[in-house]
Protein backbone atom coordinates (compact mmCIF):
# COMPACT_ATOMS: atom_id res chain seq x y z
CA UNK A 1 0.00 0.00 0.00
CA UNK A 2 1.86 3.68 -0.34
CA UNK A 3 2.12 5.76 2.19
CA UNK A 4 0.60 9.28 2.47
CA UNK A 5 2.63 12.21 0.50
CA UNK A 6 2.44 13.84 4.11
CA UNK A 7 4.70 10.88 5.02
CA UNK A 8 7.21 10.34 2.45
CA UNK A 9 7.62 13.93 2.92
CA UNK A 10 8.32 13.77 6.45
CA UNK A 11 10.65 11.01 5.55
CA UNK A 12 12.63 13.47 3.00
CA UNK A 13 12.66 15.96 5.57
CA UNK A 14 13.87 13.19 8.29
CA UNK A 15 16.94 12.55 5.96
CA UNK A 16 18.08 15.52 5.50
CA UNK A 17 17.72 16.86 9.20
CA UNK A 18 19.77 13.90 9.90
CA UNK A 19 22.44 14.31 7.23
CA UNK A 20 22.73 17.62 8.39
CA UNK A 21 22.98 16.90 11.76
CA UNK A 22 25.12 14.29 11.21
CA UNK A 23 27.74 15.94 8.73
CA UNK A 24 27.50 19.28 10.46
CA UNK A 25 30.77 20.74 8.92
CA UNK A 26 30.85 19.04 5.46
CA UNK A 27 27.09 18.63 4.72
CA UNK A 28 26.41 18.87 0.89
CA UNK A 29 22.59 18.17 -0.63
CA UNK A 30 23.39 14.87 -1.97
CA UNK A 31 24.15 13.82 1.36
CA UNK A 32 20.71 12.25 2.03
CA UNK A 33 20.40 10.38 -1.45
CA UNK A 34 24.21 8.95 -0.49
CA UNK A 35 22.73 7.37 2.64
CA UNK A 36 19.24 6.40 0.89
CA UNK A 37 21.33 4.51 -2.12
CA UNK A 38 23.54 2.73 0.36
CA UNK A 39 20.59 1.27 2.42
CA UNK A 40 18.12 1.34 -0.13
CA UNK A 41 17.97 -2.65 -0.49
CA UNK A 42 17.40 -3.09 3.03
CA UNK A 43 13.41 -0.53 2.67
CA UNK A 44 10.45 -2.00 2.30
CA UNK A 45 8.46 0.46 -0.02
CA UNK A 46 5.54 0.88 -2.01
CA UNK A 47 6.78 1.31 -5.59
CA UNK A 48 5.15 4.53 -5.29
CA UNK A 49 6.66 5.53 -2.12
CA UNK A 50 9.83 4.59 -3.72
CA UNK A 51 9.46 6.60 -7.07
CA UNK A 52 8.79 9.89 -4.84
CA UNK A 53 11.69 9.46 -2.42
CA UNK A 54 13.97 8.88 -4.98
CA UNK A 55 12.71 11.67 -6.84
CA UNK A 56 12.86 14.26 -4.21
CA UNK A 57 16.05 13.30 -2.96
CA UNK A 58 17.25 13.30 -6.51
CA UNK A 59 16.02 16.94 -6.98
CA UNK A 60 17.68 17.75 -4.05
CA UNK A 61 21.21 16.15 -4.55
CA UNK A 62 21.23 17.85 -8.22
CA UNK A 63 19.10 20.86 -7.89
CA UNK A 64 19.47 22.26 -4.28
CA UNK A 65 17.60 22.63 -1.28
CA UNK A 66 15.66 25.33 -2.16
CA UNK A 67 14.43 24.51 -5.29
CA UNK A 68 13.25 20.91 -4.34
CA UNK A 69 11.51 22.88 -1.64
CA UNK A 70 9.92 25.06 -3.75
CA UNK A 71 8.81 21.82 -6.38
CA UNK A 72 7.27 20.64 -3.62
CA UNK A 73 5.23 23.30 -2.05
CA UNK A 74 3.77 24.04 -5.94
CA UNK A 75 3.49 20.58 -7.34
CA UNK A 76 2.82 18.09 -4.44
CA UNK A 77 -0.70 17.97 -3.10
CA UNK A 78 0.27 16.79 0.23
CA UNK A 79 -3.00 17.57 2.13
CA UNK A 80 -5.70 15.28 -0.05
CA UNK A 81 -3.78 12.98 -2.68
CA UNK A 82 -0.77 11.18 -3.24
CA UNK A 83 -0.39 13.37 -6.34
CA UNK A 84 3.49 13.65 -7.72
Amino acid sequence: MPMPTRYVLEMFCDRISASKNYNRDTYNDSFPLAYYNKNKDYYVLHPGTRALLEKLLTMLANEGEESTFKYIRENIDWKKSNKY
